[in-house]
């Protein structure tokens, strides 16, 4: 049977770190689970959309972008503002612009391009656990 001091001292040795520690991880991963799981709803005029992979689009307006020969090639997690719905195009199609600053290099769209795309291509949310793989890719690479 252990003295009442020996109890005491093993008490007073355990560290309030783990649980801390566990307790904020789970109070930033569970958000991040519940947002992207979620459901999606409609993408409407005015949205922010993001694509959802490498794509190949079409410009709206062709002979702007001489030098891209009518497509550009958006890359995962673009972001785009939507110009014109579905609902309110006759092919079914969604007009938008490309958003963003960076420096972008052929074939990849420039800034403020619009451009054509489909449901398949864009997602009201980003890819959470993609961005979240790039960016420690990122970090751990250098």
């Amino acid at each position: 049977m252990a003295a009442p001091s020996e109890h005491h001292d093993s008490d007073a040795k355990r560290n309030p770190l783990i649980p801390v520690g566990l307790t904020v991880l789970a109070i930033l991963v569970i958000p991040l689970g519940i947002y992207s799981f979620g459901p999606e709803g409609p993408i409407k005029k005015n949205h922010v959309v993001f694509s959802t992979g490498q794509h190949r689009v079409h410009f709206a307006d062709g002979t702007r972008y001489e030098e891209y020969r009518g497509y550009c090639i958006l890359q995962a997690r673009d972001q785009l503002l939507v110009l014109e719905s579905a609902e309110d195009r006759t092919d079914g199609s969604y007009l938008a612009r490309t958003l963003g600053t960076r420096q972008t290099e052929f074939p990849a769209c420039p800034s403020q391009a619009r451009v054509i795309l489909y449901e398949h291509q864009i997602t009201l949310r980003p890819d959470t656990w993609g961005g979240l793989q790039d960016a420690l890719g990122r970090f751990l690479s250098s």
